[in-house]
C-alpha cells in the first residue's frame, strides 16, 4: 500500500531545485558577461528580474515543504506526540497559505512568459493569444479564492464551514488547473506550429539554413513542452486522487520556473533565432534556361518561383 504522503517527494523536489539553481547561475553569468549590442542595460535588468523572481517562488515552495516535514518529525520525537500522519495532514494555516501562494504565483509568471513569447514569434499578434490571456486572468482570480478557502478551512473550528470550504477548494482547484493547462497547451501548440512553419520555409530558402537550428530542441525549449507535460500529469493525478500527485506537484513547482528560464538562457546566449528569421519575408526563385547549342534566338525558358511569408518577432 502506498503511503498517504510520500516523504520522498521532498527529496525529488530538492533534486530539481538543485538543477534549477545550476541553470540559474549559468543564466545570470551569461546575462552579466553578454556582449550582444541589441541588449541594453534596461533589458538586462528585465531579464534578471524574470530569472530571479520565479526562482524565489520555487525556493520558497521547496523550503515550505522541508519545514512541513521537519515539523512533523519534530512533533513526534517523544512518545506523547500526536502521530506522524496527524502532523502531516494537519498543516498550519500560514504554512498552507505561503506554499499555495508562491506555487500559484510561479504558475502565473510562467503562463505570462509563454503568452509573451508566443505573441512575439507570431509578430505581436495579440489576437492569437487572447484566449490564453483570458484563461490566465481567470485563473489568477480563482487562485486568490482558492488560497482564501484553504486558510479558512485550516483555521475554522466549525466542521460545517471546514467541509464547505474544502468542497469549494476541490471544485475551484480543478477549474484553476484546467485553465492553466489550457493556457500552456495552447501556447505550446502555437509556438510549435510557428517554429515548424519557419523551419520549413527556411529549408526551402536555403538547404543549409535549417541546419543552424535543431527543430526538436527548439520546440522543446521554446514551447516549454516539459512544463506542459508535468502540469498535465499533475491534473490527471489530482483528478484520480492518486498519491503520485505529490510528485507531480513538487516537480512542477520547480519546472514552472525552470522552463521559462531555459527560454531566457537560449535568448541570452544568442542561440535563439535572429529577429530576421521571424519578421522577414523569405523569398527565393529558381530559374532554369534551356537553349540550343547554336545559341539560336529561340530560347525556351522555364521559371519556377515560390515565396514563403515568415513573420514574427523575437
Amino acid at each position: 500500500m502506498s503511503p498517504p504522503l510520500p516523504i520522498s517527494t521532498c527529496i525529488i523536489e530538492d533534486w530539481f531545485h538543485g538543477l534549477y539553481t545550476a541553470v540559474l547561475i549559468l543564466t545570470l553569468w551569461v546575462i552579466a558577461t553578454g556582449k550582444q549590442p541589441a541588449i541594453n542595460a534596461s533589458r538586462r535588468s528585465l531579464q534578471v528580474a524574470l530569472v530571479v523572481v520565479p526562482y524565489i517562488c520555487s525556493t520558497v515552495h521547496a523550503a515550505v515543504n522541508w519545514l512541513w516535514y521537519a515539523n512533523a518529525v519534530d512533533d513526534n520525537e517523544l512518545p506523547s506526540g500526536p502521530g506522524l500522519l496527524y502532523s502531516l495532514t494537519h498543516i498550519p494555516a500560514w504554512l498552507e497559505a505561503t506554499g499555495d501562494t508562491f506555487f500559484c504565483l510561479n504558475i502565473l509568471l510562467a503562463d505570462c512568459v509563454f503568452i509573451w513569447r508566443c505573441s512575439r514569434i507570431w509578430n505581436r499578434r495579440w489576437q492569437i493569444v487572447i484566449l490564453p490571456i483570458l484563461a490566465t486572468i481567470t485563473g489568477a482570480v480563482l487562485a486568490g479564492i482558492i488560497i482564501a478557502d484553504q486558510v479558512v478551512a485550516r483555521r475554522t473550528s466549525e466542521p460545517f464551514i471546514a467541509a464547505k470550504k474544502s468542497s469549494e477548494f476541490i471544485n475551484l482547484s480543478s477549474i484553476y488547473f484546467s485553465l492553466s493547462m489550457a493556457t500552456s497547451l495552447t501556447t505550446t501548440l502555437l509556438i510549435s506550429l510557428r517554429i515548424f512553419l519557419v523551419q520549413r520555409a527556411a529549408s526551402f530558402a536555403s538547404p543549409q539554413a535549417h541546419k543552424l537550428f535543431n527543430p526538436i530542441i527548439e520546440i522543446l525549449v521554446e514551447s516549454a513542452a516539459l512544463y506542459s507535460a508535468t502540469l498535465l500529469a499533475f491534473v490527471v493525478f489530482n483528478t484520480q486522487k492518486s498519491v503520485n500527485v505529490y510528485y507531480a506537484q513538487n516537480i512542477h513547482a520547480q519546472l514552472a520556473g525552470l522552463a521559462p528560464l531555459l527560454i531566457i538562457l537560449r535568448i541570452a546566449t544568442g542561440r535563439a533565432r535572429p529577429q530576421s528569421d521571424w519578421d522577414t519575408t523569405i523569398s527565393f526563385s529558381t530559374t532554369m534556361k534551356f537553349t540550343n547549342p547554336s545559341n539560336s534566338p529561340s530560347v525556351a525558358t522555364m521559371v519556377d518561383s515560390a515565396s514563403y511569408d515568415c513573420e514574427a518577432t523575437l
